[in-house]
């Protein structure tokens, strides 16, 4: 064994030893240990746009790390109305990055525009340039003056925009 693998050897042992010595007296955090749970997992393979609950899940047992467990989704109501994000394989666990909501509005589906301020109401009519999930920004042009404009997705598919 050289020497630069040896002082390496020597700096993890060190490091371990200081690791135990911090779990057993309990210096360090809960969230830091892992956590032993089931955690749903697709049942077939679910392509992305799909709904995820549609494809059927079950419980798997899974050891988490504590500070990552809150990147996995834990139970299945947190798949409810969620549709795949990229590929998800059959029982692997489910991270919340690879999860979207449905699109409120469709690129190039006409919708409808909302202004609102002090007691104005004014609508329109406008077809947005790109799909959208509640809440997300969205770029519309307005039918009737071919103006595009920006806006904020709603969940019963209108688009509120403002003057800022």
């Amino acid at each position: 064994m050289n020497r630069l693998s040896r002082r390496s050897t020597t700096r993890v042992s060190s490091r371990a030893a200081g690791l135990a010595l911090a779990l057993a007296g309990g210096l360090l955090p809960v969230a830091a240990a892992a956590a032993d749970l089931d955690l749903p997992v697709p049942t077939s393979v679910v392509y992305p746009g799909q709904v995820v609950l549609d494809r059927g899940v079950m419980p798997m047992r899974f050891t988490v790390p504590g500070d990552r467990l809150s990147a996995y989704v834990v139970e299945e109501g947190m798949l409810k109305d969620r549709l795949a994000r990229r590929t998800l394989l059959p029982n692997q666990p489910i991270l919340l990055s690879d999860l979207k909501s449905p699109n409120a509005v469709t690129v190039g589906v006409p919708t409808t525009l909302i202004y609102r301020e002090d007691g104005l109401l004014i609508t329109g009519l406008g077809t947005p340039l790109q799909s959208a999930g509640a809440g997300e920004a969205v770029r519309v042009r307005n039918v009737d003056s071919g103006v595009t404009i920006s806006g904020v997705a709603s969940e019963d598919g209108t688009i509120e925009v403002s003057s800022r």
